[in-house]
């Protein structure tokens, strides 16, 4: 599994690709908050529109939020759009957003278009459009 961070003045963007290692989730939360241009409350989008996620259980879902828990008080009341194409992706991503919900204050949403997820990250749409 292979990642990049980027930052472009309004929010930092994630690209993952390859097969899903649980434990890379732990390196890309650890690049992101010690990256120069990283506060808590900044908004990021997480773009796994070219990771495999089929190599992921269950477990793996728990175990990454407990992650993000680790690294809640660094990210404070940020956003997250997580944007994906697949179906499995998508479900994937919804058993995530249930194991982290009570774990840190980041609001995050899944999507399958970049542009509604860089709309909702910008705040021109608000969580629940």
């Amino acid at each position: 599994m292979e990642f990049a961070i980027q930052y472009n003045e309004e929010f930092f963007e994630i690209r993952t690709s390859g097969d899903a290692e649980f434990q890379k989730f732990r390196d890309i939360l650890e690049a992101l908050v010690n990256h120069d241009r990283w506060e808590p409350g900044k908004s990021f989008l997480m773009n796994h529109t070219e990771l495999n996620p089929g190599t992921l259980t269950l477990d793996h879902m728990r175990s990454i939020a407990e992650f993000n828990a680790q690294y809640s008080a660094k990210m404070g009341l940020s956003r997250c759009a997580l944007l994906v194409t697949s179906d499995v992706a998508y479900g994937m991503g919804r058993v995530w957003e249930a194991f982290v919900e009570e774990k840190w204050n980041v609001t995050e949403k899944l999507f399958r278009s970049r542009d509604e997820a860089i709309e909702w990250l910008s705040g021109k749409k608000n969580e629940n459009d």
